[in-house]
């Protein structure tokens, strides 16, 4: 609904309406957990946000590739209140420590991205593709094995 309206008021390129976007498209984790399992609970919650906040980051990756839209305030900004809010998901024993440290693959792909800022503005698309698709699939991996059951 919320992207609909952003449509209608030509706002689809917002912030906010791409957070909004990713937040639901997140949310099929959950829903997949929901119906093989049968029940909710914080941990699978606790992923929905980390899930979140994680592909959200690239919103303020890709931005800096455009000159007009260019902010390393907001990217800065951005990973520091996500870290706050994931750090606040371990200490409330919703997610285990080895999960919430799958987001330090996204901090260390921002500073790389700070760091070689004038490489990544003018690189070819692709390599961008490949950047975050590579750190995409350390998340996954991390995060997952991260919570799979032990077995003795």
């Amino acid at each position: 609904m919320v992207d609909v309206i952003s449509v209608f008021h030509r706002e689809q390129k917002s912030v906010f309406n791409e957070l909004i976007t990713f937040a639901a498209v997140c949310l099929s984790a959950p829903f997949a957990y929901v119906a093989t399992t049968g029940h909710v609970s914080l941990l699978v919650l606790g992923l929905w946000i980390l899930n979140t906040l994680f592909f959200s980051s690239a919103i303020f990756t890709v931005k800096l590739r455009k000159v007009k839209t260019a902010s390393i305030w907001s990217g800065v900004a951005y990973h520091a209140i996500a870290t706050l809010i994931i750090a606040a998901l371990y200490a409330a024993g919703i997610l285990p420590l080895v999960t919430v440290s799958a987001f330090a693959v996204v901090l260390a792909k921002f500073s790389s991205i700070l760091i070689w800022q004038n490489w990544y503005r003018t690189t070819a698309i692709k390599y961008v593709a490949m950047l975050e698709t590579s750190t995409a699939l350390l998340f996954l991996a991390i995060a997952a094995i991260s919570l799979l059951p032990s077995t003795i």
